[in-house]
């Protein structure tokens, strides 16, 4: 029987991950393993997950190196012939390995495949879904990352090649910068049926972002991305608006922070670059943040 391996990259989330950990034990599909990865935790993370017991359930400890290493740790332990990924504070509903078996039955063993999810608060109300990815379509990647770690999965034949780079400078986009080689590469398969949550808590927002880091994640996704020839064939023709969007993140997120000042900076690079932009749901969130945070 088809095996799934589910990495589980974690820091600090000894108040979360126990659910974390029981809502993959609760799928109906039960041929899996999962393997955490411990980035150096300082808090009872260990105590937490040895307190679980189940067979499937393999821990690792490793000194802190980021996400995207934590990740590709566990892709070189993993017997699955697929690996998926959950961060330590999201959790999968228990269809969501059926609804991926179905998947891969259906596309006929997809080397990488993407199935729906939803941002919740923590008591699980629904604030927005990602259920309308289409099936290569490249052109949702220009704007940003549709995908998070959240749903996506790979097959064990590309592991070795598509790994996370393994920059501290680039975390936070280390998945993007993936995601972008692999789909130029391989294309992607989707199913929109909602099969996990991605649990938005106060842990999880930074609201100090700083302008410097944000651009340097923005110059290395693109730097890393561009240097797979697949991706300079397929993303080169809309490079002028992927550093658009870029800038519209950066303002967004220095606009949360209150510094509105940088924050305009970015919008008018990113409208001068793509005047479209304009007409995007994210200026109209920009906008929205601005007025609030004016008046706060």
């Amino acid at each position: 029987m088809l095996l799934f391996s589910i990495i589980i990259p974690t820091y600090n989330r000894a108040d979360f991950i126990e659910n974390t950990v029981k809502s993959v034990l609760r799928q109906t599909y039960t041929q899996f393993e999962v393997i955490i990865v411990d980035d150096g935790s300082t808090d009872d993370t260990e105590t937490v997950v040895h307190s679980i017991h189940d067979r499937r359930i393999t821990y690792y400890k490793k000194e802190n190196e980021e996400r995207g290493a934590a990740r590709n740790f566990g892709m070189h332990k993993s017997k699955g012939d697929y690996i998926t990924f959950l961060d330590s504070d999201d959790l999968f509903y228990e269809n969501y390995l059926m609804n991926a078996l179905e998947s891969i039955k259906k596309y006929d063993i997809p080397l990488f495949f993407h199935l729906g999810y939803e941002v919740t608060d923590e008591n699980l109300k629904s604030k927005i879904k990602i259920d309308y990815l289409k099936s290569d379509d490249i052109a949702i990647f220009v704007k940003g990352n549709p995908l998070s770690c959240l749903g996506v999965f790979l097959h064990k034949s590309i592991i070795s090649q598509y790994k996370f780079t393994e920059d501290r400078d680039l975390a936070g986009s280390e998945d993007w910068e993936l995601w972008l080689r692999v789909v130029a590469n391989c294309g992607i398969k989707t199913d929109n049926r909602i099969s996990a949550a991605l649990i938005d808590h106060e842990g999880r927002s930074v609201l100090n972002y700083e302008e410097d880091k944000l651009i340097k994640r923005k110059e290395l996704a693109l730097k890393y991305a561009f240097e797979d020839k697949a991706v300079q064939e397929k993303f080169g023709p809309y490079m002028n608006k992927m550093i658009a969007y870029c800038d519209s993140y950066i303002a967004l997120h220095l606009i949360l922070s209150k510094k509105h000042k940088q924050g305009l900076k970015y919008i008018k690079s990113a409208f001068f670059r793509t005047p479209s932009f304009l007409f995007e749901r994210r200026f109209a969130a920009i906008v929205k943040h601005y007025i609030l945070n004016s008046i706060s």
